[in-house]
């Protein structure tokens, strides 16, 4: 019997936490797309941030890098992201389909940026641009 239950459960976890996607719908607006990117990658939600970044080699790479670093930190520092508020210090349209959003956290107060890119009706962070500054659209 307590096998069954084990295997019950089981099941459930794992066909409810592939279906957390499923029913995800990211935002229409760059701003916000921005917001929840973050606020996944701060919660250390890695698995929801990945779906919002452009696919690519390079974008994909780097996006593991941070995963990787995230993984690393220590409990304590991974409590202070989750706790942290988002500041959104400027937010720029370089045309319909490029916006640049400069942020911080209330943990590490250092600014940053991400570029997202609309291609096909969604929102994508060409998380590249964190790195190399590039505005150009692909």
């Amino acid at each position: 019997m307590r096998s069954i239950i084990i295997f019950l459960l089981a099941i459930f976890i794992i066909t409810t936490g592939c279906a957390g996607n499923a029913d995800y719908k990211k935002p229409d607006d760059p701003l916000e797309a921005g917001r929840e990117f973050i606020r996944f990658a701060l919660d250390g939600d890695m698995r929801r941030a990945k779906i919002f970044i452009l696919p690519g080699a390079a974008n994909e790479r780097l996006f593991e890098n941070i995963e990787k670093k995230y993984a690393a930190e220590s409990q304590e520092e991974k409590d202070n992201y989750k706790d942290a508020s988002i500041i959104i210090n400027k937010s720029q349209s370089l045309n319909d389909s490029i916006t640049i959003i400069n942020y911080s956290n209330s943990f590490k107060r250092e600014n940053s940026e991400i570029k997202l890119i609309k291609r096909n009706g969604e929102w994508w962070v060409d998380f590249k641009y964190t790195f190399t500054g590039d505005t150009a659209a692909e």
